[in-house]
């Protein structure tokens, strides 16, 4: 930052005019007063000198000044040591909104904060990430060595070149997407992180475009911190523990590896479309419709027998990177995004401590019995999951091959628009209908796989069609899921579980 200074006439001048003609400066011994010149005259004349060394020192004194604030400055770059870009950019999720500007103290914890936490994940030092994390965080862990290993390995293949931070903010509130906890009065600051392909990795043959640039969606992810209550008031300050790292966390995007490992987890992944109250006109909507009373069932039943819901990152997270899951993993999926969904499975998710994924049909956003865009970025705040169901609920099957173009608008323009509107990167797709998983041919599955992996999608979940609980690393875009019909019993919901 440069400094310049002003220096203007501050009014002094001597009683004789320019200080090089000024009458009465004499070298020797002082004349005689004489009647045309009183002695005070001569006197003030004498002080001319004084008052341009006064002068001198004031200006010497104002360049001092504004040298001890370029230092106190600088100091404090290096104390954040970060790249702290004027403002947060818009790329944010809905769920970490900045609420409230905050004031030095609190602004600089979580910058500090931030620079320990991400300098030590930028040089793999893990017990000082382990460290700083929030004690709920690391009991999703088994153990420290077990974080660390996941973070090697998660990374193994990538440089990092640095990261900066944006400008912090406090939220009211903030929901963990993987445990679905509120946390109240958190900071957050966006952070971007800069990491390139190595080597090896930049030889693999059709890398997708996440793998090749990978910085492109490392952009503006949160980090979030909340304050330990100080266990002592008048002595001790609270301490800040992470919440959220930022890139360094398993919820950031997904990188995946261009050829994975054979690995397999047992996840079922159910499938809804209409929770309502509602009575249904015609045999399709009956069984599309599950009641909200028979939905509450269904989630009384999982919550007693110590299901835990993930998101597809923990899925992807454990497929691919060797990560931990909790007891009785399930995913909850809700296709097309309808606005019963939003009015009442959502309450009910909540109360049980679920997480949900709500498949998105972007064309049908805002029309008659489909969520808003208000609603949806609300489903994010309250720890939700979005992913695309194409823009108009095309079947994918047959035009793969016979109109590739408009499939690829598909594809393409419902993650862009998901996208725009949501400020988070798509990751997650579902085939309308199921196809070409359902009756399609190998080949048409094929091509749909490779468009999608191409567009950037890491996953995408199938119709029934097949079903099964085991999902495979080496199938991401075949992902299986459990039909949920409105006319099952209870007891049938159960018998479709893993046993």
């Amino acid at each position: 930052m440069k400094y310049t200074a002003n220096h203007e006439s501050h009014g002094y001048a001597s009683p004789g005019g320019p200080h090089s003609a000024t009458p009465g400066v004499q070298i020797g011994p002082i004349a005689a007063p004489t009647a045309s010149r009183p002695l005070r005259a001569r006197r003030r004349s004498c002080l001319t000198l004084p008052r341009a060394m006064q002068l001198l020192l004031a200006g010497l004194l104002c360049l001092l000044l504004v040298a001890i604030a370029v230092l106190a400055w600088g100091l404090y770059a290096l104390l954040s040591g970060s790249d702290i870009s004027p403002q947060a950019t818009s790329h944010n999720t809905a769920t970490f909104i900045a609420e409230h500007p905050q004031e030095a103290t609190n602004e600089q914890q979580i910058l500090v904060l931030a620079q320990r936490y991400l300098g030590a994940f930028l040089h793999h030092d893990y017990p000082t990430m382990w460290s700083l994390l929030a004690p709920a965080r690391r009991a999703l862990w088994p153990n420290e060595q077990t974080f660390a290993h996941f973070w090697q390995v998660r990374f193994a293949h990538y440089r990092f070149a640095g990261f900066s931070l944006g400008l912090p903010s406090r939220l009211s509130r903030w929901v963990d997407p993987e445990t679905m906890t509120s946390y109240s009065d958190v900071l957050t600051v966006p952070v971007s992180l800069q990491l390139t392909p190595d080597a090896s990795l930049s030889k693999e043959a059709n890398l997708p475009p996440e793998d090749q640039a990978p910085a492109s969606i490392y952009r503006n992810l949160p980090f979030v911190v909340q304050a330990s209550p100080a266990q002592d008031q008048n002595h001790e300050q609270p301490h800040w523990y992470v919440l959220a790292g930022g890139p360094a966390d398993p919820e950031a995007p997904i990188l995946p590896p261009p050829q994975p490992a054979a690995h397999s987890v047992a996840v079922p992944i159910l499938m809804y479309h209409h929770v309502s109250p509602a009575p249904t006109h015609n045999l399709l909507d009956f069984s599309l419709t599950v009641t909200p009373s028979n939905f509450a069932a269904q989630l009384d039943y999982l919550k007693s027998h110590g299901y835990h819901t993930i998101t597809f990152n923990q899925l992807f997270d454990a497929l691919y990177f060797d990560a931990p899951l909790p007891p009785h993993p399930i995913i909850l999926t809700f296709d097309d995004g309808y606005e019963d969904v939003y009015r009442y499975a959502v309450p009910l998710l909540q109360a049980h401590g679920f997480s949900g994924m709500f498949y998105i049909i972007t064309g049908a956003v805002g029309a008659t019995g489909y969520m808003s865009w208000g609603e949806i970025r609300d489903l994010l705040a309250q720890g939700m999951q979005v992913g695309s169901h194409t823009v108009h609920h095309i079947s994918l099957g047959w035009i793969v091959i016979g109109e590739p173009q408009l499939a690829q608008q598909e594809l393409q323009a419902s993650k862009a628009t998901l996208q725009q509107h949501l400020g988070i990167t798509i990751q997650q797709f579902c085939y309308p209908g199921g196809e070409p998983f359902r009756h399609g041919t190998a080949l048409e599955q094929e091509r749909i796989t490779s468009m999608l992996a191409a567009d950037g999608y890491v996953g995408a979940t199938t119709d029934p069609g097949p079903t099964g609980w085991l999902q495979q690393s080496t199938q991401p875009f075949a992902l299986l899921r459990i039909r949920v019909d409105g006319r099952e019993s209870l007891a049938d919901f159960i018998a479709s579980l893993p046993q």
